[in-house]
C-alpha cells in the first residue's frame, strides 16, 4: 500500500513538473513512430524477443532507456516471487500503442505485475491519457519489449530505477527537483544486482 501511494505521488509530481514546463502531451517527442513492435501471440518467449527500440530527440532519454533496459533482467529476476508473481515493490514503465493521430505511443506505469503466458499483466499505476476505457488500476497486458523503465522500492521507502525520471531532473525546477531526487536511491541499481 505504501508503494502504491508513493508511486502515485511520484507520478503526480512528474505530471506537475511536465505541466510546469508547458508540455502538451506529457512526454518528450520521439522522432520515430514509436518503440512498440507489433508482436503476434505466437511470438518467441519474452526473453528472446528484440529489445525495445526507442529513439528520442533527447540524448539523456536515450541513455535512460538504454540503462533501464540493460538492468531490466536483474530487476525482474530479483523481484520475481512464486507462481509468476512479482514483488509489490516493482513497477514497470510500459510503452503502449494508442489510436491517437498525434500520439502513437503512451507510456504508463504498471504495478501488481505477474507473468501471463509469454508476457505480463498488471494494473495501471498512472492515469492513461490516450487509452479510452482504461483508468487508474485497470488491468493491462504487455510484453517484455514494451518495458521502457522500471522502479523498485527500497526498504527505506526510496526507489531504485526510475531512469527516465532521473534523466528529466535537470529540466525540473526547484523545489520539485529536490523532492524527486530525495525519493531516488543513488546508484539506481542495487550493488547486489550488478
Amino acid at each position: 500500500m505504501l508503494f502504491r501511494r508513493t508511486t502515485a505521488m511520484l507520478c503526480a509530481l512528474m505530471a506537475l513538473a511536465l505541466a510546469a514546463r508547458g508540455a502538451t502531451d506529457g512526454e518528450i517527442p520521439f522522432d520515430t513512430p514509436g518503440p512498440v513492435i507489433e508482436i503476434p501471440e505466437d511470438a518467441l518467449p519474452p526473453g528472446e524477443l528484440d529489445v525495445l527500440k526507442v529513439r528520442s530527440s533527447d540524448p539523456a532519454m536515450n541513455r535512460a532507456f538504454g540503462l533501464a533496459r540493460a538492468s531490466l533482467p536483474a530487476a525482474l529476476s530479483a523481484t520475481e516471487k512464486k507462481y509468476g508473481f512479482f514483488s509489490p515493490s516493482l513497477a514497470l514503465y510500459v510503452a503502449v500503442r494508442v489510436d491517437d493521430p498525434d500520439k502513437r505511443i503512451e507510456f504508463v506505469w504498471v504495478d501488481n505485475i505477474r507473468r501471463k503466458g509469454k508476457g505480463f499483466t498488471g494494473k495501471l499505476a498512472s492515469q492513461p491519457r490516450f487509452m479510452p476505457g482504461k483508468r487508474l488500476r485497470a488491468p493491462i497486458d504487455f510484453l517484455n519489449p514494451q518495458i521502457a523503465d522500471w522502479a523498485v522500492q527500497a526498504r527505506d521507502g526510496r526507489y531504485y530505477g526510475y531512469f527516465t525520471t532521473r534523466a528529466r531532473l535537470k529540466r525540473i525546477e526547484e523545489p520539485l527537483a529536490s523532492e524527486l531526487r530525495a525519493l531516488l536511491v543513488d546508484p539506481p541499481v542495487p550493488q547486489l544486482w550488478q
